[in-house]
């Protein structure tokens, strides 16, 4: 691969380590990797719950479609508003987990799965293009990185948060708090995208 990395002239201010630009739209990443990840950590109770013993064909459904939606539209997060493809990302996930939550059926399950894994798919390339745009080359170290946080916290603390959900009111609504997480996430997106509203404030990336 070529050196893509700018030249730059005179000395090089500092890399902020918490990188600014990747704030909001890393908690809106983390709320769609906890909503995801707090699915597939009891996804399986709820498809034994509901009669269907090869729980793992869920698993394997949500997978394949992440992997398929990312190969056929790679270049999607770069060709649209990033931001407003990760909030409309947020909105699909959380779809799929009402209907998940609401509709007691194995078919609902799949179909639920399917549609989040859609979300689950744009998400994270839209986050990581959207911080990108507005960052010097110098700093998108620092702020993947920052970004790479909240999807650690996201894929440690879903689970945790929807699981305490889960042992109070069971599964259904554990899975309703998902779709909650997520479609706050699309809120906070939402809004950053919207036309006027400033970003945080980085000279390095003019």
């Amino acid at each position: 691969m070529p050196e893509t990395r700018e030249a730059t002239a005179g000395e090089v201010p500092p890399t902020p380590l918490i990188h600014p630009a990747a704030l909001v739209p890393g908690l809106g990443l983390f709320a769609g990797i906890a909503a995801g990840s707090g699915f597939l950590a009891f996804a399986s109770l709820h498809a034994a719950r509901l009669g269907l013993h090869l729980w793992s064909t869920v698993l394997a459904l949500f997978g394949i479609v992440v992997v398929t939606c990312r190969v056929l539209f790679a270049t999607l997060p770069d060709r649209v508003p990033p931001l407003r493809l990760a909030a409309a990302a947020l909105v699909v996930s959380g779809s799929g987990l009402v209907l998940i939550a609401v509709v007691p059926e194995v078919w609902s399950l799949l179909v639920g799965a399917v549609v989040l894994a859609v979300g689950s798919a744009f998400l994270t390339p839209a986050v990581f293009a959207a911080v990108f745009r507005n960052v010097a080359p110098s700093e998108r170290g620092s702020a993947a990185a920052t970004v790479s946080v909240f999807i650690d916290l996201g894929l440690s603390g879903g689970p945790i948060l929807l699981g305490f959900v889960a042992g109070a009111n069971g599964l259904s609504t554990a899975f309703l708090a998902a779709a909650t997480l997520a479609l706050a996430g699309a809120a906070v997106l939402g809004f950053r995208a919207l036309p006027g509203t400033p970003a945080p404030a980085n000279p390095g990336a003019a």
